[in-house]
């Protein structure tokens, strides 16, 4: 549907003011997915002496220093030594009338009570939970979920935004994560807590998935990279700013509460974004799409003579198509758009899985884990800018296969530093995550070219979905690590990168292609894997070629 990029035009103040909104929905969608990490922060932590005579009468120095071992080798540390987080000595007591206690040390065992040192700056709700030694697979879960979370809400969302609008389904969603993600700050358990935050990113998967559609539909192909604005930068922006609020705040809940509330502040913006037209005239509304239209031309300062013939027009290509159904059914109906999905699928799935592990694992590198986060997602803050030339000037699949490859060698040289090279983790971690955007920038718009219009919020949902199950994995790599190893850790890094490349290879060429509005364009798209160059994927000339004959393929 190019005559719609052609009626609305170049970006002006009205695409300025959208893709403004998504630089903001990144606030409460990166926060909800990393607060986790400064809600429940580890803290120092070791077994609890008993409250029983002759042990309530010890110091907590003395405690430490007799019935908790030591981790091997760090008694030669400069910070002194460690000792076990989970395991004490056990101790009998000689006598019930004296203080006389005989410690095993040829032996250790588990305890389900700890103390917790609280010298340290800040708030955790790990001891308000006891979310450490068996119990700290629930920390990974605080993470999890919220991918679960994103998983059902992408299918839901972004089915409901095919058929309600993409407009209707965004602020429904702003206001559903403000809700759940304000009451996660009184949850009584932890049980609750995450119940709290799957229903709070359930609505962020809709802020995600509507608000991709919203922008990329109103956008001309060649200023398709202003997606980039809000999905890289927007997501990097807030992410390095979480781990200075977290300091501020020192709070738990307070850090809870503001994770919730940020998504407030897109409401403004109810005032001035307009449903899609794309997705208005694909649903039949010719009226409302042009209402749309000359709402987003008067903000734009443009006129469009015979707006609403125009509109007509459109509208009945679209009915003469011969395949116009709405409805996620109706990809599995068409075999290159079902196999294009499939391979789509598998990039985000590796893609996803390599970013959250590189994320979630910047806190685990040695150091203070606010400023080692900060630092290395500051890294992602020029990679998001520089993923619009990539996106502008770079085809989509050499772009995405070497960008997956990349991440890949990184993610897998930093599982294999050795300990004591906090640096160099931290360096590597810093150019995984930059190159992770890069793919990021590509694989955002390769999505929405290789769907049609009225399947395009479900089929970028789908592939949004499938993505959060990498990273639903992704917060467990920590536990593959002491379980197995770090080279299984490093292995399993390495497979995703190379088979998230491989996948991408096998996907059509779109840069510089007008978005396929009915299936059957989505088909030709899909089918012009095995021609050579861009150039020939270029079928239908841009709205400036005709008016001033450029030849945008040339830019």
């Amino acid at each position: 549907m190019k005559e719609i990029s052609a009626l609305i035009g170049p970006p002006r103040w009205y695409h300025v003011v959208v893709c403004l909104l998504t630089f903001v929905r990144a606030f409460p969608s990166s926060w909800t997915q990393l607060a986790a990490l400064f809600v429940a922060a580890d803290v120092e932590h070791w077994c609890s002496r008993p409250n029983d005579p002759p042990f309530a009468n010890w110091t907590e120095q003395r405690w430490k220093a007799e019935a908790i071992p030591v981790v091997n080798g760090s008694q030669l540390s400069a910070v002194g030594p460690k000792h076990e987080s989970c395991r004490m000595f056990p101790a009998n007591i000689i006598s019930d009338n004296t203080s006389i206690v005989l410690l095993d040390q040829s032996r250790t065992v588990s305890c389900d009570a700890w103390s917790y040192n609280d010298t340290i700056p800040g708030s955790s709700a790990v001891p308000e939970w006891d979310l450490v030694c068996q119990h700290q697979w629930q920390r990974s879960m605080m993470t999890s979920v919220v991918f679960v979370g994103s998983l059902v809400g992408s299918l839901v969302m972004g089915h409901m935004s095919d058929r309600f609008g993409r407009r209707t389904v965004f602020f429904i969603s702003v206001f559903g994560a403000a809700l759940f993600g304000s009451l996660g700050a009184v949850s009584p358990s932890v049980k609750w807590y995450n119940t709290l935050r799957f229903f709070a990113s359930v609505n962020i998967a809709g802020i995600q998935t509507s608000s991709a559609a919203l922008l990329a539909e109103i956008l001309d192909p060649r200023f398709r990279t202003f997606l980039n604005i809000g999905y890289t930068a927007g997501f990097a922006i807030p992410s390095m700013l979480l781990p200075g609020v977290a300091y501020l705040l020192s709070d738990w809940k307070l850090l809870q509460l503001l994770t919730g509330l940020i998504a407030l502040a897109c409401v403004p913006f109810m005032l001035v974004v307009q449903e899609s037209p794309r997705w208005l005239i694909t649903a039949g509304r010719e009226e409302q799409a042009a209402r749309a239209i000359s709402k987003i031309l008067k903000m734009n300062r443009r006129t469009v003579p015979n707006l609403k013939y125009a509109v007509q027009v459109i509208a009945e290509r679209i009915r003469e198509s011969s395949t116009s159904a709405i409805g996620p059914v109706e990809i599995l109906r068409h075999r290159m758009i079902r196999r294009n999905t499939f391979l789509l699928f598998v990039v985000w799935f590796c893609d996803n899985f390599l970013m959250f592990a590189l994320t979630l694992g910047a806190v685990d590198i040695e150091g203070s884990h606010l400023v080692n986060f900060a630092v290395s997602t500051a890294a992602e803050i020029p990679a998001a800018f520089l993923g619009l030339a990539i996106v502008y000037y770079c085809p989509r699949r050499p772009s995405q296969v070497a960008t997956l490859l990349l991440a890949g060698i990184a993610a897998a040289a930093i599982e294999l530093t050795p300990a004591g090279s906090p640096y160099v983790s931290l360096s590597l971690s810093m150019a995984g995550r930059f190159v992770l955007i890069l793919s990021a920038s590509v694989k955002w718009v390769w999505t929405m070219e290789l769907f049609p219009t009225a399947a395009r919020g479900f089929g970028f949902a789908a592939c949004f979905t499938v993505g959060r199950l990498g990273g639903i994995v992704a917060p467990f790599m920590s536990v593959i690590k002491k379980q197995a190893s770090v080279y299984v850790a490093a292995g399993l890094l390495a497979a995703a990168a190379l088979v998230g490349a491989g996948a991408a290879v096998l996907l059509p060429e779109t840069r510089g292609i007008e978005l396929p509005d009915t299936f059957d364009e989505a088909e030709d798209v899909a089918k012009e894997r095995g021609k050579r160059g861009e150039m020939e994927l270029t079928t239908k000339r841009h709205p400036e070629e005709e008016a001033g004959d450029v030849d945008c393929r040339r830019i």
